[in-house]
């Protein structure tokens, strides 16, 4: 007789990672069992694990663990609020589904269930939402039209055949929205089309399992369909009642909760009643089990999968691989659509285990890179540019891979000039150009240079800058540093220099109070001497001078006002913006005669002026104070002014004859002591 075993058998990755939780949890609860296998209940009670179908049964402190079929949010909530210590084993498609519940749900969604509604987790499903009915093959679908909007889920144990019959109903109900998820996981899948194969091919069927296991059910019910003698079996004690010497091949599989010592079990019974036991397919598929899933080894599989995580993968041994969405193609463009099921392909391994879905983790991406990098090496010998990350430092330089070619970056060629941290490149893409290749069957090796490539492209670069920098040409540029004296601007990567004078009209102390530090401006081109390496750039020259911007506002015959400045003999000086002065004249400072114009302001007065005429040429704007004096009151300045200039005579003709008389009495006071006064009296007195 022969045996031929199926491939996937045996826990599949949700339930062995609950599985593993419970027998390290030492004394705990789950809530509801683990799994559906008496025999590993059992084993976990003696371990101190014990189902409880209510929290109420626990107290604070306790541990809960939640097994791979998931639990309600309710249940969340309330071990939150008991005290009780949650360990979540549910198993990752399985939380998706919960995900998904909620979230469109969230947004208005009626969910619709298609698996069984006393399934623990189609009810730990519905606790995730706000509203849901659950469905199967047997159900009427006309009461769900009363929901505009519907959204369809699968248990992931389900038939795949039943959960597609069941789509095709319902996209041909006239639903506004319809959204729909496969959320069968892959690995169920994989085991009912494998169990299908297996069935058609053998004489008889023995599927391991527990008769309260759902997907052991499903196996047992596939396989009936495919092959009339099945038999379901719970351990190896119930094959005493089967006669298998009427078949020449007997398939085995397994329920993706039937632990490994169960089928062990069935194996060394079969050992022992039958010579040919171990069939080439058994001896082959113990050798895929003991397949090296090194990082970084190339492997070659056969598609048996794809969805929205990614393109699943057979590439032998016990554990299916799995090509993420962002590792299946360099352009990062992915469609499940084009990877159909045995479809091969070719990838490295780049995890031994993904966390999630148990799988291999593979990168195609990375196959297809180091094949593109083989025919890059042909376009590169001409030296062409070519780019690379580099992987790593060694001795003298950066090591990194173009295809199955290695290549060395020596350290004087990774940049111009001396370079100390050769770290800093690592993980930076490299522009280069081929200085040396070598195409040894055992040895492909490339030795590279960025320096040559800079070199070029800054010759080039400097070319076209010189080529194009010329006077009065306008330039956009940031400013990368400043000092007392300007602003450096990096032009196109080469520093010009802006003056300080050339950056306002103004008067300034510092660059900050027009430039900033970082920050890009348009200036123009000054001068340039490409032998001295010098460009000399001004700013103040694209804006508008203060004097054309003042005339602007302030044309002819309007009325502004103004700072008096500085005064002159002929009159004074108004600053009516700032570097902008307008003259008034004395002859203008007031509708009377003023001789000097300090009788009418004073430096820092504010005074309204009218414009009376503006030479942009020469910068000069003539003002006038008295155009802004009402006419009414010029009667009242001029009496003001002839009232002054009548204090001012008064005032004169006061001082003469003070001035007088006090000459007559100082010449009177001395006369009795003067001399020459005797003397005229005494001749006065004589002519009598």
């Amino acid at each position: 007789m022969k045996l031929l075993f199926a491939k996937n058998i045996g826990f599949c990755f949700g339930v062995q990672n609950a599985v593993d939780i419970a027998q390290k949890a030492g004394d705990a609860y789950t809530y509801g069992h683990i799994i559906h296998n008496e025999h590993v209940i059992e084993k976990l009670r003696k371990a101190g694990v014990n189902a409880v179908e209510e929290l109420e049964t626990l107290k604070s402190g306790d541990t809960l663990i939640l097994r791979s079929h998931g639990a309600p949010k309710s249940v969340y909530e309330k071990a939150e609020k008991a005290g009780i210590k949650l360990i979540d084993a549910t198993c990752p498609f399985v939380k998706k589904i919960h995900n998904i519940a909620s979230e469109m749900s969230g947004k208005g969604y009626h969910i619709v269930i298609v698996g069984k509604a006393s399934h623990p987790e189609v009810v730990g499903i519905q606790g995730w939402c706000g509203g849901c009915s659950v469905i199967d093959e047997n159900s009427e679908l006309s009461p769900l039209l009363k929901y505009d909007k519907i959204c369809v889920v699968a248990q992931t144990t389900l038939e795949s055949e039943k959960f597609s019959d069941i789509i095709k109903k319902i996209v041909k109900l006239p639903f506004k929205t319809v959204e729909i998820f496969n959320t069968i996981c892959y690995t169920t899948i994989r085991r009912q089309t494998e169990a299908m194969r297996l069935a058609a091919v053998c004489d008889a069927v023995l599927v391991i399992g527990s008769k309260t296991s759902s997907n052991t059910n499903k196996l047992f019910a596939i396989c009936a369909a495919e092959c009339e003698h099945c038999y379901h079996v719970e351990s190896a004690a119930e094959l005493q009642n089967i006669n298998f010497s009427p078949f020449a091949v007997v398939g085995i599989t397994a329920g993706a909760s039937t632990p490994s010592e169960l089928i062990m079990e069935v194996k060394e019974y079969m050992s022992q009643q039958f010579e040919e036991v171990q069939s080439q397919e058994f001896i082959d598929a113990v050798e895929e089990s003991l397949i090296n899933y090194k990082e970084g080894k190339r492997v070659k599989g056969t598609v048996i999968g794809a969805d929205e995580k990614g393109v699943h993968v057979n590439i032998g041994g016990k554990k299916d691989g799995l090509v993420p969405k962002d590792e299946v193609s360099i352009d990062g463009d992915y469609n499940p659509a084009d990877y159909s099921e045995g479809t091969e392909l070719e990838a490295i391994i780049i995890a031994k285990q993904d966390p999630e879905s148990g799988c291999v983790l593979l990168s195609k991406k990375r196959v297809d890179q180091i094949k593109e990098g083989d025919k890059v090496v042909e376009t590169i010998r001409d030296g062409a540019v070519f780019e690379l990350v580099a992987d790593k430092v060694t001795k003298g330089g950066l090591l990194g891979k173009l295809g199955t070619y290695t290549v060395f970056i020596p350290a004087s060629q990774i940049r111009e000039g001396f370079v100390k941290d050769l770290k800093q490149f690592v993980g930076k893409k490299l522009r280069l150009t081929a200085l040396e290749i070598e195409d040894d069957e055992k040895r492909h090796k490339i030795v590279a240079s960025q320096r040559k490539v800079l070199e070029t492209e800054r010759k080039e670069r400097e070319d076209i800058f010189w080529a194009n920098v010329q006077p009065n040409v306008i330039v956009n540029g940031k400013v990368k540093r400043v000092t007392n004296f300007g602003a450096f601007v990096s032009v196109d990567g080469f520093d010009c220099l802006a003056h300080i004078v050339d950056l306002s009209w103004n008067h300034i102390k510092k660059v900050e109070e027009v430039l900033t530090i970082g920050e890009s401006y348009d200036f123009l081109v000054l001068n340039v001497d490409r032998e001295k390496g010098r460009v000399s750039l001004g700013y103040k020259q694209l804006q508008t001078h203060p004097f054309v911007k003042c005339i602007e506002e302030h044309p002819v015959g309007s009325v502004c006002k103004g700072k008096v400045v500085s005064i002159v003999p002929f009159g004074a000086f108004v600053e009516l913006a700032p570097g902008v002065e307008g003259l008034v004249h004395v002859s203008e400072a007031a509708h009377s005669f003023v001789k000097n114009i300090n009788e009418v302001v004073k430096v820092g007065d504010e005074v309204d002026v009218m414009i009376l005429a503006a030479d942009e040429a020469a910068r000069k704007i003539t003002l006038s104070i008295k155009a802004c004096i009402p006419e009414e009151h010029k009667e009242e300045e001029k009496a003001q002014a002839d009232e002054q200039k009548s204090e001012k005579k008064t005032k004169r003709a006061k001082s003469v004859k003070q001035e007088d008389a006090e000459a007559g009495s100082e010449w009177n006071e001395d006369l009795s002591n003067n001399p020459f006064a005797d003397l005229l009296k005494g001749l006065g007195e004589d002519n009598k």
